[in-house]
């Protein structure tokens, strides 16, 4: 089952209100982007059913933004609106799993990490005839990333 991306937010922002930390607009868009990146790999589904695209700072799903862009470069002080709840256990292990990793980081450090060099935000900003800016991350490419990324732990884990 795929969520919108608010649902998913409201996730993180509960969890950042158990745990005394703030977000911002950018930090929940990075937060949900990486969440719906290792669902799809661990699960082969999408987490969100909104696209994220490419925009300057880093993947940003639009309606998610809309949501946020009040806030600014500021604390997001309240739910959002979302018509559904993350119920699944895939999702909330999903969720749970890009918290744990990520929570302590700026959303300046997550911009840059979702700037990485050969990921998909990478190559869909930089496409080699200029059209990927501002378009759509496919999901394809979003999920190999994070699949690869799971194989290079785990080859050094048990190297």
């Amino acid at each position: 089952m795929t969520y919108s991306a608010a649902a998913v937010a409201n996730v993180f922002l509960q969890l950042a209100r158990d745990e005394g930390k703030n977000l911002t607009n950018m930090k929940v868009q990075k937060l949900v982007y990486f969440a719906h990146g290792v669902h799809l790999a661990g699960y082969d589904t999408p987490l969100v059913h909104d696209h994220p695209r490419a925009w300057t700072f880093g993947p940003v799903i639009p309606p998610l933004y809309e949501e946020l862009r009040k806030y600014g470069s500021e604390t997001v002080t309240e739910d959002l609106r979302a018509t559904d709840t993350v119920d699944s256990p895939s999702a909330q292990k999903a969720i749970a799993a890009t918290w744990k990793a990520y929570k302590d980081y700026t959303a300046a450090q997550l911009s840059r990490i979702s700037h990485i060099k050969g990921g998909p935000w990478d190559l869909v900003w930089n496409d080699p005839d200029g059209r990927g800016r501002f378009e759509v991350i496919p999901d394809p490419l979003i999920k190999d990333y994070y699949l690869n990324r799971v194989e290079k732990k785990q080859a050094t884990a048990t190297a």
